[in-house]
């Protein structure tokens, strides 16, 4: 389920910031919902700054809520 692009983008150890739309956007589903690190291996740390990060870019509207808007 995880997809490739999502581990080469997280291993390649990237800024995880509000502004960086291209690891946001591999960080969540279609349906919106953020990809648990459970799935995608990714440190509790780092999981809580890209959470953090994909909802503070979803409130300034850089990413949006569901892929239906």
């Amino acid at each position: 389920m995880v997809d490739i692009k999502i581990d080469k983008i997280l291993n390649s150890d990237p800024e995880i910031d509000y502004k960086n739309i291209e690891l946001l956007k591999a960080s969540v589903l279609e349906s919106g919902r953020i990809i648990p690190g459970r799935i995608t291996n990714v440190a509790p740390w780092k999981q809580r700054k890209i959470s953090k990060a994909v909802k503070v870019a979803r409130f300034l509207a850089l990413l949006p809520y569901t892929d239906q808007h």
